[in-house]
């Protein structure tokens, strides 16, 4: 082999060392065989709920994590209202950029005393607001007013206790990762 082919068949070889793995990954990811891989442990809501600066103006500030609650959602509706009661605790110094509210129509039937905490905030905006999420969930609400994660309630205690372990982990590194609120 003369000195010229040798050099032609070293940068086709160069070439395609570096070509080869960029056209693999083109043909992967158009053929749908890699799923990439998601951290957060609730539903993501696609796109975000968005509030009206007049709703928005109407919550506390900070972080919030949400429930639309009625008088029919019984025991799931306590577990929650309990869950949510209980990040103060669980979420220590940051616990003070985050506020558990329960929306809801009417005056609830809930003895709210249990959960002193939960800041009730009784309209006909805010459950309308929230008719694309499905009833009876846990949600969280960034300082911006953006509805982006969401949870089932459970009327079982250890169900529910796991669902909170979720929640507090997706808020945990959402409030790491946030630079407002």
């Amino acid at each position: 082999m003369t000195s010229v082919k040798k050099s032609r068949a070293t940068l086709i070889g160069v070439i395609l060392a570096f070509a080869l793995p960029v056209i693999g990954a083109k043909f992967v990811l158009d053929q749908s065989w890699y799923q990439g891989a998601a951290t957060n442990k609730g539903t993501m809501l696609m796109p975000p709920i968005k509030l009206s600066d007049e709703l928005q103006s109407r919550l506390p500030e900070g972080w919030r994590v949400a429930l639309v609650a009625d008088n029919e959602c019984g025991a799931a509706c306590v577990q929650g209202l309990y869950a949510m009661n209980q990040l103060d605790v669980a979420l220590g110094k940051e616990s003070d950029r985050v506020k558990p509210i329960v929306f809801s129509r009417t005056p609830l039937d809930f003895d709210l005393e249990q959960t002193p905490l939960v800041l009730p905030i009784i309209s006909d905006e805010f459950p309308a607001a929230f008719a694309d999420i499905p009833p009876h969930r846990l949600f969280i609400i960034d300082p911006l007013g953006n509805a982006m994660l969401h949870y089932a309630t459970f009327s079982e205690e250890e169900a529910m206790r796991a669902e909170a372990k979720n929640l507090l982990s997706d808020l945990r590194t959402l409030l790491k990762l946030s630079r407002i609120g």
